[in-house]
Order: structure tokens, then sequence, then C-alpha cells
């Protein structure tokens, strides 16, 4: 009788445990830092030809992945200009983009950003970017929250 009743209370405790794991284990593959690539700060500019002081940076700033063809990329812009309006740094990587096309749209739409990178794909490959829009919060050189889609205000406000 005795048995009957330890078991299913052994159970219980080995489901806590695996739960307990799980949920740490998921935790920590949100949080799974990316390491920022070096060629973020190597490549030039697309205005000015300089390339980045991660110092002139500050101790928190945006990465954001955009395309002039990308319609929620253009959404979201709106969003940017106003976080670029509050300070915060915005490094624009236009993806994949057609140069004149590009051009025109920023022209069109307003520059929230701090630094812009044309990427061929390199930067964005080594960021592990599943398409655009993709934004990247990062404080003291680390990923803290990554953003796959148009930004909302939700994902900003704390921000602002």
């Amino acid at each position: 009788m005795k048995k009957s009743l330890i078991l299913p209370f052994v159970g219980l405790a080995i489901l806590a445990i695996c739960t307990y794991f799980f949920i740490n284990k998921s935790e920590k593959e949100n949080k799974k830092n990316i390491a920022l690539p070096s060629l973020l700060f190597e490549t030039e500019d697309f205005y000015d030809k300089k390339t980045l002081n991660q110092k002139d940076l500050g101790k928190f700033y945006i990465v954001n992945f955009f395309a002039s063809w990308c319609k929620p990329c253009l959404a979201e812009h709106p969003l940017l200009m106003e976080l670029q309006s509050k300070g915060i740094k915005i490094i624009g990587i236009n993806f994949r983009d057609d140069e004149e096309n590009f051009v025109q749209w920023i022209n069109e739409h307003g520059n929230p950003f701090f630094h812009i990178i044309r990427d061929d794909g390199s930067i964005a490959y080594e960021m592990g970017l599943i398409g655009v829009p993709e934004t990247f919060f990062i404080e003291d050189s680390e990923i803290q929250k990554k953003v796959q889609g148009p930004l909302f205000y939700e994902d900003i406000e704390k921000y602002l």
C-alpha cells in the first residue's frame, strides 16, 4: 500500500524537475547572446564613408534590418523616427536592396539612422537574420532583445 502512495509523488517530483529544466533552458535560449559581427564595425556608412566606433554608440543602441521593397519596414518606420527623435542611436542595415530605390526611400520617408550599412547578406547571415524587418536591441555590447517582423509601440515604449 505504501508503494502505491509513493509512486504518484515520485512521478510528480520527476515531472517538476523536468519542467524546471525545460523552462530554465528555454529562458537561456531566448537570451542567447549572438555576437555582434565585426563586419558591423568594419563596414563604412553609406553616406559619410566612416566606420562605426562602438564608443560613439554609447551603452544602448538598436540595429535594424530594412529594405525599400519591404512593406512592414515602412509600417515600422515612424516608430524608428520617434526613437531617433528621443536620442536613441539606430544602425540601419539596408538588406539586399537596389541602391537607387534605397536612396529614394530614405529621401521620401526620412532617415532615422545614425549609421547606414548596405548589406549583401553577409552581416545578416552572421546575425542570424530570418527576414526584414528585424530589430536587435543592444545594451553593453550584448543583444538584449530581438524582434522579428515590424516593431510595434509595445516593443519600444520602455525606451521612449
